[in-house]
């Protein structure tokens, strides 16, 4: 009876061991949470770690970086190696002194007070200004330090 046991123990465990794929996730900057599926793996760098082919989600987080998720479709016999650059994220103060306006960015976020306080992801950001419902200006505003942005109006140029 042990006999038997041990070749039913053989070929489960090469089961196990073969069909995994190993998995190496670097990140900038180091220390990040790397999430795979849903279950915490530790923090960056990862190495050797052990994958089953398939879909996956990452998912990479790091207090003060934008978060990033990551679908990867793992093919058999095959190593994997990430490497993930996170955007830090600055603290961004945009103040009008302009009346009746209403401020739009990248399309989602809108406000119609002279002060926000915003935390925004390095990069370049759509701004849009509305007044009584029509667009009257729009403007790539960069972030890539904590910034104090004043908004003025445009005004319009005269001939003499």
């Amino acid at each position: 009876m042990k006999h038997f046991n041990k070749i039913l123990f053989i070929p489960l465990l090469c089961s196990i061991l073969i069909g995994q794929i190993k998995l190496d996730v670097s990140t900038i900057p180091k220390r990040v949470d790397v999430y795979l599926d849903g279950v915490n793996l530790g923090r960056s760098p990862i190495l050797n770690e052990r994958i089953k082919p398939g879909l996956h989600k990452f998912e990479i987080k790091k207090s003060g970086f934008a978060p990033l998720s990551y679908d990867l479709l793992v093919n058999p016999a095959q190593a994997i190696k990430l490497d993930f650059f996170l955007n830090p994220i600055y603290k961004i103060k945009f103040k009008t002194e302009e009346k009746g306006l209403v401020f739009e960015l990248n399309g989602e976020h809108r406000w119609d007070v002279p002060y926000v306080r915003l935390e925004l992801e390095a990069g370049d950001h759509s701004l849009r200004v509305f007044k009584i419902g029509e667009i009257i200006d729009e403007q790539i505003i960069r972030v890539d330090e904590p910034k104090r942005f004043n908004y003025y109006l445009k005004k319009p140029l005269t001939l003499n």
